[in-house]
């Protein structure tokens, strides 16, 4: 599930757009035919800041390795387990383990119009292990409560393991457990008030030690907070959660004046200006970096030589 399939329990507006149609076929044509022309992009815009936290999570996750590795056969050192709540068809993952970047997703996606969605997913299998790989190192679990979307990023190979679950209001399933069991890095591009600290909470108690070695990416639409979100983190795991300051990142235009407006009374609702953000037209988020508390990270250390500001 991604951000607008569910009614988000505090966005009060009547006017936000509806997409629920899109966000749970048998492949992603529909999502991008929708969604491109209304210049979606915060997958892509992330990207530079999830491939640093993914290697700053190698500090914590290295010492941890090397603390379990005697009694632990599942340990794999070289693998970066990561997981995407809110995962759809597995977007995130294809940018980050592949040579390819949302441009030449939609362009892909839009070039086979006749195919039927089995042959679809055929011929995608075939593009992604044609693609060169960007991160080996690194394995994508997904979590989304839209079981076509999963199916589709799992049987394209995009995603080691997706699991159809709703935490926000059922316990992780034994298997997603064990599949999170070492996770070092979780990211979301555009769930959080459609998930609540609930979900957050339930996949991090299922990470071996979360306290010692997992990050959190998590870029939110500035309509929504992520406060209760680092606050249950803080208190069930010890993570520190930090925004990163002078950051802002485009999610997408709005569909219409109505949608703008309730974008532009929520962002004021939270005591932020909208001036050159959401009045302009655009859907903005901030992004949000949660941590082991002994690990030595600031911010600008986070952004390193991404230079993000405003993109």
């Amino acid at each position: 599930m991604t951000i607008e399939e569910r009614e988000p329990e505090k966005f009060g507006n009547a006017h936000k757009a509806d997409f629920k149609s899109i966000y749970n076929q048998p492949d992603p044509r529909a999502y991008f035919a929708a969604l491109t022309p209304l210049g979606y992009q915060i997958p892509q815009r992330a990207l530079p800041v999830v491939d640093r936290v993914v290697a700053l999570s190698s500090t914590t996750r290295d010492a941890d390795v090397a603390t379990t590795a005697d009694d632990d056969n599942d340990v794999e050192p070289d693998v970066v387990k990561v997981l995407d709540v809110c995962c759809s068809y597995g977007i995130n993952a294809a940018l980050l383990r592949h040579d390819v970047d949302l441009d030449g997703l939609a362009r892909h996606y839009a070039s086979t119009p006749r195919l039927s969605a089995a042959e679809q997913t055929t011929a995608d299998k075939r593009f992604f292990a044609s693609l060169p790989r960007r991160r080996s190192e690194v394995e994508v679990v997904g979590l989304d409560s839209a079981p076509g979307a999963v199916s589709y990023a799992v049987e394209t190979g995009l995603l080691a393991a997706g699991f159809a679950e709703d935490l926000e209001v059922s316990e992780p399933s034994p298997a997603l457990r064990a599949a999170l069991r070492e996770v070092s890095v979780v990211v979301c591009t555009g769930g959080v008030g459609y998930v609540s600290a609930t979900t957050f909470g339930r996949a991090a108690a299922c990470v071996r030690d979360a306290g010692r070695r997992l990050w959190v990416v998590s870029f939110v639409l500035r309509v929504f907070s992520f406060e209760g979100i680092a606050a249950r983190l803080a208190e069930e795991h010890g993570l520190v959660t930090e925004r990163v300051r002078g950051a802002v990142f485009r999610q997408r235009r709005f569909v219409s004046g109505e949608e703008r407006t309730a974008a532009v009374e929520d962002v004021r609702r939270r005591g932020l200006d909208e001036g050159g953000l959401e009045a302009d037209g655009w859907f903005w988020a901030e992004c949000w970096v949660t941590r082991p508390r002994g690990a030595e990270a600031r911010m600008d250390d986070v952004l390193g030589s991404v230079g993000v500001l405003r993109v």
